[in-house]
């Protein structure tokens, strides 16, 4: 369980990365243990005066001295606001929050699926299992979606060396033609797991064909972005009392059998992907 109370957070800079898009640096003051314990796939709450709090995913997870990256696109008031600080500006910071992936050890062949900026929470997942070698084969099929990142592109092209980058210039994932792509590479791939990150549409469709092929779903893991409970669905960023005040406790991460028991019939109820579910 992560901790609820803020903390303080300063903003060391940002730099442009496509349109409408920053990178940030952050930095925690004074770090505690928990932050460096972060999850690949997991989220913080970032608070900025005056506009109040959201939830984002971290690109780069904590390191030794408290510093962290994200990508965030400027969607509302929140982040408006964050875009017109400068930097050393005082933020406050909560986490590190809910449930990340997986280390998948003994999974031999693992396909990453993201569509757009939900490859953000797939990055240190990739990095991990780099540093950890583990798995030995790992592919990525990545429709890349209307805003191409810089700080994405860049990521994919050091991944190469070691993984199977597979682009699909553009796309979002979702409609046939993406559908195809996605069959294409499970039955090329012959995976033992699989990872994904998109629309939850699109993700259920991609879980839903993984069991079609024979994949069990304690194998598929998914990325929602929004509060599930066993009794229904929970609104986006609604802050659970008594057990943890970041929103999604319950996830963002799920194995698709849990996940499949967490949503009446299945899903189908659109998702709030931190920093861009709401005109933050």
């Amino acid at each position: 369980m992560s901790g609820t109370l803020p903390r303080r957070l300063w903003l060391e800079g940002c730099r442009p990365d496509g349109e409408d898009t920053r990178l940030f640096d952050f930095s925690i003051d004074e770090p505690l243990e928990r932050d460096l314990q972060a999850i690949p796939g997991q989220y913080f709450v970032l608070g900025v005066p005056g506009a109040g709090e959201a939830p984002f995913t971290f690109l780069e997870p904590p390191d030794e001295a408290g510093g962290f990256r994200a990508l965030i696109r400027r969607r509302g008031r929140l982040t408006s606001a964050l875009f017109a600080l400068s930097p050393r500006s005082l933020l406050t910071y909560r986490g590190p929050c809910g449930s990340g992936w997986p280390l998948l050890i003994g999974k031999r062949r693992v396909l990453l699926i993201a569509a757009g900026h939900g490859l953000i929470a797939l990055a240190s997942f990739v990095e991990e299992a780099h540093r950890l070698h583990l798995p030995h084969s790992l592919s990525l099929l990545h429709f890349t979606g209307a805003f191409p990142s810089v700080a994405l592109s860049a990521a994919k092209e050091r991944w190469r060396a070691f993984s199977g980058i597979h682009e699909v210039p553009g796309g979002e994932g979702g409609d046939g033609q993406s559908l195809l792509l996605v069959e294409r590479m499970i039955e090329q791939e012959r995976p033992q797991a699989v990872l994904c990150c998109a629309s939850e549409a699109f993700t259920q469709q991609v879980a839903e064909m993984c069991l079609d092929k024979g994949l069990g779903p304690e194998r598929i893991w998914v990325h929602v972005e929004r509060a599930l409970t066993a009794g229904g669905v929970l609104p986006a960023y609604l802050h659970s009392t008594g057990v943890d005040d970041c929103p999604f406790w319950n996830g963002p991460v799920h194995r698709y059998d849990r996940y499949r028991l967490l949503t009446p019939g299945g899903g189908g109820h659109p998702p709030a992907r931190p920093g861009e579910g709401k005109a933050l």
